[in-house]
């Protein structure tokens, strides 16, 4: 009971120190920021847009962030409701794709496959992986589905920084980055490493097994095995 309850103050403090370091960044970008803009916006038409756009931009990170941690505490209570019905998963795939309108998405559609889930729980779940792997590619992200008898495999393809063997046991830990040498490919998007803890968390919630295979500077590939 003692030693769980100092892993459990443990945890409590690396938490706390993760999300006060990932909204350090935001919090003092919008500050010298607006600093700025009160000596100087006013009369540089430019530098007031460039301004208001890193504003936007660090608001929007915090914004994130927040709804992250919202979604994952009450994963942690247990009062997510999820809603299954049957779904159609080529129909679920072209909602995610068609929501993030980003030209570097392929997306190539197998044989129609049902099966039991929450549309909104999964769309959610595959938009986490998209987002991910456009962040960290600047190539074609190639989303397919793969059908027979009565699974389904959903598998993402990038060719963009790959991640090391010794970190992919890792990435589904929440606030995990990997290495700091190696950069995202957009350095504007925010990623405090809890798309992916949320991704694990709702395909847990249906079952859904999560394989990724990925080489340094080759390219990560997310697989979801589906069963009806």
């Amino acid at each position: 009971m003692i030693l769980n309850a100092k892993e459990n103050i443990t945890r409590q403090k690396k938490f706390i120190a993760d999300v006060s370091h990932e909204l350090r960044t935001p919090i003092t970008v919008i500050k010298n920021y607006v600093e700025i803009l009160e000596n100087f916006g006013a009369d540089d038409p430019a530098l007031f847009k460039e301004s208001m756009s890193a504003i936007k931009t660090a608001a929007e990170n915090m914004q994130n962030l927040v709804e992250s941690l919202l979604f994952l505490a009450r994963a942690d209570e247990n009062t997510h409701t999820l809603q299954k019905v049957s779904v159609e998963i080529n129909e679920i795939l072209k909602s995610v794709v068609k929501n993030f309108k980003n030209p570097r998405v392929e997306f190539v559609t197998g044989e129609k496959f049902n099966f039991t889930g929450d549309p909104e729980f999964l769309k959610k779940m595959f938009g986490e992986i998209l987002k991910n792997s456009l962040l960290y590619s600047k190539e074609k992200v190639i989303v397919e589905i793969l059908t027979e008898n009565n699974s389904a495999v959903v598998k993402f393809i990038d060719r963009g920084i790959g991640i090391s063997e010794n970190e992919i046991d890792r990435i589904f830990d929440r606030f995990y980055r990997a290495d700091k040498s190696r950069t995202k490919i957009d350095d504007q998007k925010n990623s405090p490493g809890l798309g992916l803890p949320i991704a694990k968390w709702i395909a847990d919630q249906h079952d859904i097994k999560i394989n990724v295979q990925s080489r340094l500077g080759e390219g990560t590939t997310f697989e979801f095995e589906i069963s009806k």
